[in-house]
C-alpha cells in the first residue's frame, strides 16, 4: 500500500485545535466546530471502510492483535500524532479532538491499541521521558514504526498502582508484571517500580534486552496483552515519577469513556434497528411496550452518558478530574447494561462474531474496569470533590466590588 508521509497528512488534521478558552467561561454550545466535524467524518469514513464484524475477527488474528495495514493507515491520516504537541512533531489535538477520535474508533469496534500504545504509553513517553528518550521514541511512535506498552499492574494490586513489589537496583529491574496491555509486538516498555531509594518511578525497557521474559496471552475482547518478567533485565529511569504517572492516569479517564460511548452508540442502533425488523406474532418486536420501555431506558442511558462525557471534556482543572472520574463510573456501568440488553434482544445470535453486538460488548466489559471498576472510580469521585470543596473553603474569599462598596459605606 503507497503510503503518504506523515508531513502530507498533517494539513488534513493542523487545524483541529480551537484556541484555549477563557477559564471561567462558561460554554454552552455543544455543537462540534467545522474542523471537529472533519475530523469525525474522517474517523467515520475509516470505520466504514476498513472496520466491522466481517473484518474485526482478521483484525485481531495476528500476533500484535492488530491489522498493521489499519495502523499504518491510522499514521497517514495523522490519527497516531494528534495528541502530541506541535514543538515534539504532532498535531497538539485538544481534549475534545482526542474525545471525538475515542468515540469514533469506538463505533467502530476498532482492534488497533490507539489507547494504549499512543494516548497510554506515547502520551507517557511526552510527559515523563527525558530529551534523549523524546526523541528517539516519540517520531518513531507518531509514525507508526515504533510501538511501546506501559507495564503498571501485578498480581494481587488490582487498582493499587502505587503498590508495585517490582524493582530497580539503580541498573536492572527485578520482578513482574501483568496486563500489559498491547505488549505482543512492542519494541519498548515503560514499568513501573521502585528505585533504590524506595521511590516509586519510571523506567524504560527495550523488548529485546537481556533477562526480559513475556508470555502473551489474549483479553475478554481479543486483544493482545503480555506478562513480563524481569530478572536482572537492564533498564534506564526516566525523568517523570508516579506522580506524573497518576496524573497521565487521571487525563485517560475521558478517553475510555467517549470510547464507551462509541460502543453504546453502535450498540443501541444495531439493537433498535433490529427490534423494527425482527417480527413475532406477526409483528415487530419493536412495536410490543415492554421491548419499548427497555429501548427507552437505555436511550436515556446513552444520552445521559453523552452528556457526562461532555461535561467532562469542557471543564478545566481540577474540576476536570472529578468529572472525568464521574464520566466513568456512570459510562462503564451503563455501556455494560445496554451490551447485556442488546445481546438478550437479539437472542443466541448476539454472541457471535457474524454480529457486532458481541464484539462491542465484550470490548465494553475491558474498559470498564481500564484503571478502576465503577466502584473505585465512584470513591475515587468522592474523594476528588471532597478535596476541591476544602480547597475552596480554604481559599480567601474576595468581596465583590458592589459588596465592597456596601461594607465602605457601613463603615
Amino acid at each position: 500500500m503507497m503510503r503518504r508521509s506523515l508531513a502530507r497528512s498533517r494539513p488534513i488534521l493542523a487545524m483541529i485545535s480551537a484556541p484555549a478558552r477563557p477559564r471561567g467561561e462558561c460554554v454552552l454550545d455543544f455543537n462540534l466546530s467545522g474542523d471537529q466535524a472533519l475530523l469525525r467524518d474522517q474517523i467515520g469514513r475509516f470505520v466504514k471502510e476498513r472496520c466491522g464484524p466481517d473484518a474485526r475477527p482478521g483484525h485481531v488474528t495476528p500476533a500484535a492483535g492488530f491489522d498493521p495495514e489499519n495502523w499504518a493507515l491510522l499514521a497517514d491520516l495523522g490519527v497516531l500524532a494528534l495528541p502530541f504537541d506541535a514543538d515534539a512533531g504532532g498535531l497538539g489535538g485538544t481534549a475534545e479532538d482526542i474525545m471525538i477520535v475515542a468515540e469514533g474508533l469506538g463505533r467502530g469496534v476498532v482492534a488497533e491499541p490507539w489507547l494504549p500504545e499512543i494516548l497510554f504509553a506515547g502520551g507517557l513517553i511526552a510527559k515523563a521521558g527525558a530529551s534523549a528518550q523524546k526523541d528517539k521514541w516519540l517520531p518513531a511512535i507518531m509514525s507508526g514504526e515504533a510501538h511501546l506498552a506501559v507495564a503498571f499492574a501485578e498480581q494481587q494490586t488490582r487498582f493499587a498502582f502505587d503498590a508495585a513489589a517490582t524493582r530497580y537496583d539503580g541498573e536492572n529491574l527485578h520482578g513482574s508484571k501483568t496486563f500489559v496491555l498491547a505488549g505482543s509486538a512492542c519494541d519498548a516498555f515503560i514499568v513501573t517500580a521502585h528505585g533504590p531509594d524506595g521511590t516509586l518511578g519510571l523506567f524504560l525497557i527495550e523488548a529485546d534486552a537481556p533477562g526480559l521474559m513475556r508470555q502473551a496471552y489474549r483479553l475478554i475482547d481479543g486483544s493482545a496483552a503480555v506478562e513480563l518478567y524481569f530478572a536482572g533485565a537492564p533498564a534506564e529511569a526516566m525523568d517523570g515519577g508516579f506522580a506524573a504517572f497518576s496524573e497521565h492516569i487521571d487525563s485517560l479517564r475521558m478517553p475510555i469513556a467517549a470510547e464507551l460511548v462509541g460502543l453504546m452508540s453502535i450498540l443501541f442502533e444495531t439493537t433498535i434497528d433490529y427490534v423494527r425488523e425482527r417480527k413475532q406474532f406477526g409483528a415487530p418486536i419493536g412495536s410490543f411496550q415492554a421491548i419499548q420501555h427497555r429501548m427507552a431506558r437505555q436511550y436515556l442511558a446513552l444520552e445521559q452518558s453523552r452528556s457526562l462525557l461532555y461535561r467532562a471534556a469542557l471543564s478545566d482543572q481540577p474540576e476536570r478530574r472529578a468529572a472525568a472520574l464521574a464520566a466513568k463510573s456512570y459510562i462503564s456501568t451503563a455501556a455494560v447494561r445496554l451490551g447485556e440488553e442488546a445481546i438478550q434482544l437479539h437472542g443466541g445470535m448476539g454472541v457471535t462474531d457474524e454480529l457486532i453486538v458481541g464484539h462491542a460488548h465484550k470490548r465494553a466489559l475491558l474498559l470498564a474496569s481500564l484503571f478502576g471498576d465503577a466502584d473505585t472510580e465512584a470513591r475515587r469521585y468522592l474523594a476528588a470533590t471532597d478535596a476541591i470543596e476544602k480547597r475552596f473553603l480554604e481559599c480567601p474569599r474576595k468581596a465583590a466590588p458592589a459588596e465592597s462598596a456596601l461594607l465602605e459605606g457601613d463603615a
